[in-house]
């Protein structure tokens, strides 16, 4: 009986075994494996240059399937055996590089096939975390270097934004712009571009539409910043610097950033309205800007560019003027 037993036993598993061989069904699985392309590439969000050394890994459903790194353009391609189905395999595929956020994408493979040719990863500083505004008109400020004999945290952003407050955003409300096309501030101060030439990219990756920097210099018991300012709209390369008059940023509600800060900060919002289309608002915009400014044959030519786009040009009321 026992010889019987074991004997039957392996001639059952040579039948299967033949079975597969011949791809009869219904014995063992005839799925082919193949080795699936996954390839890509990782980008810093802010410059948009690639990122080498970054980890890249597939896994289902938990399992790691395969690993690599990306090259020094970005480029990462991996090999991943999994069967050959005509039924979706779903795959994650993730990225990872210290100082950046972690990025995922699911990666679909239907008979051995990746659903894209190439996924693309834009990965966010650390720095910049926070830093994406949630409102349609946003002026964010990013750090603002403290002098060098400060011995405490100043909180300069957040300082120098209740002053941007009090300076804008109170000739704004005297004028009738919808409340959600109202500029806000948004303080950032870990937003710290390496060098002024990546400062313009800033505002673009955070979707600002100003983005400022600056270095606080101080005099008596007050302060003078050189501000650094750049639009997500318009010349991408181009920022505009300017230095503040003395601050007393204990009393923000009596300071003021002068013109010569002020003016690129409207006309990189005056440029958001027009593009969007936004024509009403870009002229009421306008008039807050004008009262706040002053003459300005630059800002009377854009507000006569917004004005012109109107399908009732002549009968809006510019803020009750």
């Amino acid at each position: 009986m026992h010889w019987n037993w074991r004997r039957n036993k392996w001639s059952r598993l040579w039948l299967m075994f033949a079975a597969a061989i011949a791809g009869l069904p219904g014995w063992l699985p005839t799925h082919a494996w193949s080795a699936t392309n996954i390839s890509g590439r990782v980008l810093d969000s802010i410059t948009e240059q690639p990122l080498a050394g970054v980890q890249v890994s597939v896994s289902r459903g938990g399992a790691p399937l395969a690993s690599g790194n990306s090259a020094n353009d970005g480029v990462f391609q991996l090999l991943v055996d999994i069967p050959v189905k005509p039924e979706p395999v779903a795959l994650g595929l993730s990225v990872d590089l210290s100082g950046y956020d972690k990025g995922t994408q699911q990666v679909i493979v239907t008979a051995g096939k990746a659903n894209q040719a190439s996924y693309r990863f834009s990965l966010l500083r650390n720095e910049a975390r926070g830093c994406n505004p949630t409102w349609a008109r946003t002026i964010v400020i990013g750090h603002v270097r403290p002098p060098t004999s400060a011995t405490a945290d100043l909180s300069l952003s957040q300082r120098i934004g209740e002053v941007l407050e009090y300076d804008l955003l109170a000739e704004v409300q005297k004028v009738r712009l919808p409340a959600a096309q109202q500029p806000v501030v948004l303080p950032c101060p870990e937003a710290r571009p390496k060098n002024l030439a990546e400062q313009p990219f800033w505002a673009k990756a955070l979707k600002a539409d100003a983005f400022l920097v600056g270095a606080a210099e101080p005099v008596n018991n007050k302060f003078r910043v050189d501000l650094q300012v750049s639009a997500r709209n318009g010349e991408a390369a181009k920022t505009s610097r300017a230095t503040t008059p003395l601050l007393n940023l204990d009393r923000p509600e009596s300071a003021n950033l002068g013109n010569a800060a002020m003016e690129p900060i409207v006309f990189a919002l005056l440029t958001a309205y027009f593009k969007e289309k936004r024509y009403a608002e870009c002229v009421e915009f306008a008039v807050a800007a004008q009262r706040l400014l002053g003459a300005n044959p630059k800002l009377a030519e854009q507000r006569q560019a917004c004005q012109a786009k109107l399908p009732n040009n002549g009968l809006v009321s510019g803020g009750g003027q």
